[in-house]
């Protein structure tokens, strides 16, 4: 990736992950054993947050490339929640979990709300037990609308959830069918009703960018989204890299032309228009949320997802998973989850966690920041780093960044410029050690070479700049 010294056109193409970990999970494989490395866990750690993730699905979206998958009956689900309590209190024989107080809680999956009520008080419950919850902030739930009832709700609400999020992703006929979205619009509006009046605040999801739409398109979206009435909507670009060949084959054969990276990077300045316009504040690299005042600031500092600070934070916060592929980021150390439901279940039921713990310098947990919350928060506290860590690879190329009007730097802050924040992941990639990049490129060329995948050139690469 390079820089291209092309106005706001600054880098030669669009990098095609939205999400991902730093350091990197797979590499640098540990021979210390969980006890071990849960055991000095909550070494100058301050502030935490914990993952739970809930495999299953009732229907597949095309476009996901989660841990996911279906199941028989309930009984498969009554048998996983026994065993993520399990897996809790496991961990807990390993380290004081009251010692750091939880700041943020994420239930993601698959699909959260297919557990019953009854799954989800008895998870809550373990919880409340084992975690010190006074400094609790944000407790988000992922739902799928056609699983959810008034008793779910209920259930949410005794267990201290403050954040509902469901998938929507987008109103067209045309793309819920090709995405296998088999929720009805009635069903949708049900669960935006009733969250809202049991929430303070609820967030859905709304992707753009798919082949053949529009700019009307994104408008019709967005106009239905914000009709909701929801205080938070998060808007993504589609990533043709990683969604499933099925949704390849249905998109070539329906002949939908393509969406050109320029063309998407150009969706997204509308986008922040019209939210602005609307009454929205970007509060980071996607998100959206209510204001009663809109400024001309690159996000709102009124509002912060607080489970993301965690995961793209400071090497003061750590993140703790639970359940199949769960990944937990600890200082100088990152523990994943076994991907199998069967033999993550198997081994907790003999009391154990099958997982893979990977180690890496302590400067690494410095550069996080820098590398990832930066570009996605929009700002960086320089107080909140060891500055004197961070290796002079990484400064020379927050310089060149700077040099090319994508970030600002005064005494206490690094922050994004609205070109930057523009290209916030394309800042993470370009700000991250070439080890890693190497990585992530070797991830993008398996998932390109799929069977039955089907990726443009014109999706990746900017024209303009070639």
């Amino acid at each position: 990736m390079k820089l291209t010294k092309n106005g706001l056109m600054c880098f030669d193409y669009q990098f095609p992950i939205y999400n991902y970990f730093f350091p990197n999970q797979h590499k640098n494989i540990t021979t210390k054993t969980l006890q071990q490395t849960y055991s000095t866990s909550n070494e100058n750690i301050r502030s935490r947050a914990l993952y739970f993730h809930i495999p299953f699905c009732e229907t597949i979206c095309s476009f996901c490339h989660f841990t996911r998958g279906g199941y028989k009956d309930h009984n498969d689900v009554d048998r996983y929640t026994k065993a993520l309590i399990k897996e809790i209190e496991i961990k807990a024989q390993m380290v004081d979990y009251h010692a750091v107080p939880v700041r943020a809680i994420f239930f993601g999956g698959g699909t959260p709300s297919i557990l019953s009520a009854e799954n989800i008080r008895a998870i809550g419950a373990a919880i409340h037990h084992h975690f010190d919850l006074s400094k609790l902030e944000e407790f988000s739930f992922e739902i799928e609308v056609k699983s959810l009832n008034d008793d779910k709700i209920s259930a949410l609400q005794d267990i201290g959830v403050t954040h509902p999020r469901f998938g929507l992703q987008t109103f067209s006929p045309l793309w819920r069918k090709l995405f296998n979205l088999t929720s009805t619009i009635e069903q949708i509006q049900y669960a935006a009703r009733a969250l809202n009046a049991a929430f303070p605040h609820v967030s859905f999801d709304i992707i753009y960018g798919m082949n053949g739409q529009d700019e009307e398109d994104i408008i019709s979206d967005l106009e239905q989204a914000i009709a909701l009435g929801t205080t938070n909507i998060d808007i993504y670009p589609i990533n043709n890299v990683s969604t499933q060949p099925k949704l390849h084959k249905h998109i070539k054969d329906t002949n939908l032309g393509v969406t050109s990276a320029t063309r998407k990077f150009t969706m997204n300045i509308l986008i922040d228009a019209y939210m602005r316009s609307r009454g929205f504040m970007p509060h980071n690299g996607h998100g959206y949320v209510r204001c009663n005042n809109i400024t001309s600031d690159v996000v709102t500092t009124n509002y912060k997802f607080i489970y993301h600070e965690h995961v793209y934070g400071y090497a003061d916060h750590d993140l703790h998973g639970f359940g199949v592929n769960a990944a937990s980021s600890l200082r100088e150390h990152a523990v994943t989850n076994t991907s199998g439901r069967e033999k993550y279940i198997n081994a907790i039921e003999q009391g154990e966690v099958s997982c893979t713990i990977s180690q890496h310098p302590s400067y690494m947990d410095e550069m996080k920041p820098l590398i990832l919350h930066l570009a996605y928060f929009a700002s960086l506290e320089k107080s909140k780093v060891r500055m004197e860590t961070i290796p002079d690879s990484l400064m020379e190329r927050i310089a060149e960044l700077k040099n090319e009007g994508l970030i600002t730097e005064d005494a206490e802050y690094f922050r994004l410029t609205k070109k930057g924040w523009y290209w916030y992941t394309n800042i993470m990639y370009y700000l991250m050690p070439d080890v890693d990049k190497d990585i992530m490129k070797s991830y993008i060329h398996k998932q390109l070479s799929t069977p039955g995948k089907f990726i443009s050139k014109k999706e990746l690469i900017f024209t303009t700049a070639q």
